[in-house]
């Protein structure tokens, strides 16, 4: 018996079979079939890794987009609340007109999204002498129970100590007001302060801050209505004092000025804009900054958020630079904006690494070397995106030693999309 040219034999068999195996099988199968070429392409398809799509509503063609089909209010709530990750356990639906109307599946999403809070900016700096004031919140969207934590921080920028005088041990403020100037809360209200005998040093180089906590309430305790607030800082010295505001925005999607949700009406292009502009607390652009021809047709007090959400990349001009703001926002323009938000607020978390050894299996497996220099297997699902070098490309195009940033399905899933880099 030839035991050696009998294993050479078998080698080249078993090398025969895995290419016959490897070619029987799909080497890539799109996630949807009808949105190649598409502008929002990768956007829908990270997104779909993430879980967000198929979106609410298709049926009956689990591998079609419809990428120009139009999106209700109530799915675009449902998607946000995902894309935010707000937690919609115990929150109370508004009684609307029309509650009855919102699909059961989706009515914690709705009372999530119209009392969800955004800050903007989250923060603002404000430089006077050889100080620099800075008032910030620790983030950006917040769910109606979250406390929103409030900064006021005054750096000494110079050479020498400085010294400040106040009437009494009260060395700062917080205060929130109603759009209408109303005091809705104050941080000092009901506080004692003792009288100051000497001036406050603020040695060079050195910094003072104060935080406060907000819980989202008035001075009654009662949870704040919707709408637009300001949160005020105020270094309380006896002459001059200093002060600089944020604004808080308390449901970024509310409800419609008769009390109703009208969970079935389709969002426009300036509803999208608005809403997912407020709900990653973007701060309003310079309406001067509006690069449309149609900047008229966009109501005036809602064009410094459209100009910040164009130069954001959340919407893009139509036509002849048009911004059309009355116009059915396609199912391809919301999942432009979401990825947006998803990347803004870093709700993606990808998976990085080096592919360590070449794709094999079926379904196929990547072997990857995390940052740590940890070996990790993930099983490849049968529908995936793969780009290597920025364009589209085959899991077979892959090579070892290329950079993998990569999407999963949940935490341990298969893996859906990856970006590669490699020579």
């Amino acid at each position: 018996m030839n035991l050696f040219a009998r294993t050479g034999w078998g080698a080249r068999a078993l090398m025969l079979a895995v290419a016959l195996m490897l070619a029987a099988a799909p080497a890539w199968a799109e996630i949807f079939i009808d949105i190649q070429g598409t502008p929002a392409q990768r956007a829908i398809e990270r997104l779909t890794a993430k879980g967000l799509f198929p979106l609410p509503g298709v049926r009956g063609a689990p591998d079609k987009f419809n990428p120009t089909g139009t999106v209700t209010r109530a799915d675009f709530a449902f998607l946000l609340v995902q894309a935010i990750g707000v937690d919609t356990a115990g929150i109370v639906l508004p009684k609307f007109k029309d509650a009855a109307d919102i699909p059961q599946v989706q009515q914690g999403a709705v009372a999530a999204i119209t009392s969800l809070g955004s800050v903007s900016p989250q923060k603002v700096e404000l430089k006077r002498g050889g100080l620099t004031y800075t008032l910030a919140t620790n983030k950006a969207v917040y769910g109606p129970s979250d406390f929103v934590v409030i900064t006021l921080t005054i750096l000494n920028t110079t050479a020498k100590d400085l010294k400040f005088e106040h009437v009494n041990s009260q060395l700062y403020d917080f205060i929130v007001r109603s759009a209408e100037g109303q005091e809705i809360a104050k941080w000092s209200l009901g506080r004692a302060f003792l009288p100051m005998e000497a001036p406050l040093t603020l040695t060079a180089g050195k910094k003072f801050e104060w935080n406060t906590q907000w819980k989202q309430l008035d001075q009654s305790d009662d949870p704040v209505d919707p709408g637009r607030y300001e949160i005020i800082g105020v270094h309380t010295t006896k002459a001059n004092p200093t002060s600089l505001s944020l604004f808080f925005n308390k449901g970024v999607m509310p409800a419609l000025s008769d009390n109703t949700f009208r969970p079935k009406q389709e969002m426009t292009r300036l509803d999208l804009a608005t809403v997912t502009a407020r709900s990653i607390g973007l701060a309003d652009a310079a309406p001067s900054s509006l690069n449309v021809t149609d900047a008229d047709s966009i109501p005036a007090t809602a064009r410094g958020t459209v100009a910040a959400a164009l130069e954001k990349g959340i919407v893009a001009p139509v036509g002849n630079r048009e911004f059309r703001p009355n116009q059915k926002a396609t199912r391809s323009e919301l999942a432009q904006a979401l990825d947006v938000l998803m990347t803004t607020l870093n709700r993606y978390s990808f998976n990085r690494g080096m592919l360590k050894d070449p794709i094999t299996g079926n379904p196929p497996q990547i072997s990857i070397e995390d940052e740590r220099k940890a070996l990790r297997v993930f099983r490849v699902a049968r529908s995936h995106a793969v780009y290597r070098n920025d364009r589209l490309a085959e899991l077979r195009d892959l090579r070892p030693g290329d950079s993998l940033r990569f999407l999963t399905r949940g935490d341990v899933g298969d893996v859906a999309y990856i970006e590669a880099t490699g020579r």
